[in-house]
């Protein structure tokens, strides 16, 4: 059985004006189908960029992200936020609620 998640040499650069900023470097692992993993490290790690990756909110810039045994370069948008719904869950550091709604709404 293939992992869902599989990450090979995945880097991510962010480039500006001034000069490209190397955020993930060669990153490499697997996660199985009803695995638990935490992500831990000092602030300005990377931590996040790897979430974004993980949660089809960003692409790496080299390497491969394979998803449930498909590259995700190979999913549609629509597909990528089926995945976000169904199989994906997220607690964002920032809440993302609408102001003018309570939480049980």
């Amino acid at each position: 059985m293939n992992p869902l998640i599989t990450l090979e040499k995945v880097e991510k650069t962010f480039t500006d004006e001034e000069a490209p900023t190397h955020v993930l470097r060669g990153i490499s692992f697997a996660i199985e189908k009803g695995e638990f993993v935490s992500v831990m490290g000092p602030s300005g790690s990377g931590k996040s960029t790897l979430l974004h990756i993980l949660g089809f909110l960003d692409t790496p810039t080299k390497g491969a992200y394979i998803f449930s045994g498909r590259d995700i370069n190979h999913y549609s948008e629509d597909e990528r936020a089926a995945i976000r719904n169904d199989d994906i869950g997220f607690i964002f550091q920032t809440f993302n609620l609408l102001p003018r709604m309570s939480a049980l709404q």
